[in-house]
C-alpha cells in the first residue's frame, strides 16, 4: 500500500475542507477548469458518499474538475456497482485513498430506524432498509441517555462500509477512512475506525 502517497491526500483532503469551511475556496470550477481538465483525469482519491443533495464532495474538499471522483447512494451502501466503481478507480485510475463520507440527519438511516422501531416491515420488502437493518438495529440497542441515536447508526454504518471495503481483495492496497460531514459546520471529521 502506498500508505504516503494516500495520508498526502488525506490531509489535501482535510486541508481543503478547512479552506471551504472558513469560505475561502481555492477553486472556482468554472468552464475555465472544466476545460483545461477535459483531455484526461488523474484523480487523486474517491469519495463513497450519500445521495444527499447537500452533500457535495467536490465543494466539502473544495477540489477542482479532474482531482475527484465520487461515488454516491442512499446511506453510501456498497452495493455491487458502487463497489464495482470503487474497483475501477482503484485498478484503473490508481486511486490509493477512499473516503466513505456519512452525514448527519441521514434520511436512509433515518427510514431503518424508524423501520426497526415499529418492527412491523419486512426488511427485505425495502432494499435500503435491509442494507441499514445492522447499524440501525445495534444503535437503538445501544441507545442511552447520552447517545443520539441517528448520529450512533450513521457512525455504525460508516465504520461497516469501512470494513467492508478494507477487507476486498480487490482494493488491496487502497487506504479507505471513514468521515462525518456536519451539514450546519460544514466540517468533516475522521470517524475513529476502532
Amino acid at each position: 500500500m502506498d500508505h504516503h502517497r494516500a495520508a498526502s491526500t488525506l490531509k489535501d483532503l482535510l486541508e481543503g475542507n478547512g479552506r471551504f469551511v472558513a469560505g475561502k475556496p481555492r477553486y472556482a470550477r468554472d468552464i475555465t477548469s472544466a476545460r483545461e481538465a477535459a483531455p484526461g483525469q488523474e484523480p487523486a482519491a474517491v469519495v463513497f458518499t450519500c445521495i444527499d443533495s447537500r452533500v457535495t464532495a467536490e465543494s466539502v474538499f473544495d477540489c477542482d474538475f479532474g482531482q475527484l471522483l465520487v461515488v454516491r447512494t442512499a446511506g453510501h451502501v456498497p452495493d455491487r456497482a458502487a463497489v464495482g466503481s470503487l474497483e475501477f478507480s482503484a485498478a484503473v485510475l490508481n486511486v490509493s485513498l477512499v473516503v466513505v463520507l456519512g452525514h448527519e440527519r441521514c434520511g436512509a438511516i433515518q427510514a431503518a430506524l424508524q423501520a426497526v422501531e415499529s418492527d412491523e416491515h419486512d426488511p427485505r420488502a425495502d432494499y435500503l432498509v435491509e442494507q441499514l437493518w445492522q447499524p440501525a438495529s445495534q444503535a437503538l440497542s445501544e441507545a442511552g441517555e447520552d447517545h443520539d441515536t441517528a448520529s450512533h447508526a450513521l457512525r455504525l454504518q460508516v465504520r461497516r462500509t469501512v470494513a467492508d471495503l478494507s477487507r476486498r481483495s480487490s482494493l488491496e492496497g487502497v487506504l479507505v477512512v471513514g468521515a462525518v460531514y456536519d451539514l450546519d459546520t460544514g466540517v468533516v471529521s475522521l470517524v475513529d475506525e476502532n
